[in-house]
């Protein structure tokens, strides 16, 4: 997905920027409640409330309901992302492309690959 907003670009750039947001993304390669990624980060809950929003924001973490049984829901957060790539325009704007995350090597290859056939 292109983010051509600057806004969008900024809320990105500004989440990679946060070592907390860093160690969240690391962990959320399943889902997992964030009680549980506070736990495993060393963060204050409120902290990471705060850091899962900016992600999620910034297109990088998406939230997951479980309906369980007993009628209470749970929510859950996973990282919907395996990249983000970063080219400088000729006019010098950024364009952001982030991966989604079901995205297979294969399907990087070519995005970079064509990203470097637009410069030949």
């Amino acid at each position: 997905m292109a983010h051509n907003d600057a806004s969008k670009t900024q809320a990105l750039f500004d989440a990679l920027a946060d070592p907390d947001c860093r160690d969240i993304l690391r962990v959320l390669d399943e889902p997992l409640p964030a009680k549980e990624v506070a736990s495993v980060c060393d963060l204050p809950q409120t902290s990471t409330y705060r850091k899962l929003e900016q992600l999620s924001e910034a297109e990088l973490v998406a939230e997951e309901t479980e309906v369980r049984p007993d009628g209470h829901h749970a929510t859950a957060y996973v990282r919907d992302c395996d990249g983000v790539f970063v080219g400088i325009e000729a006019d010098g704007a950024f364009e952001v492309n982030v991966l989604p995350a079901e995205e297979r090597p294969s399907d990087r290859l070519a995005l970079l690959w064509s990203r470097v056939s637009e410069e030949l």
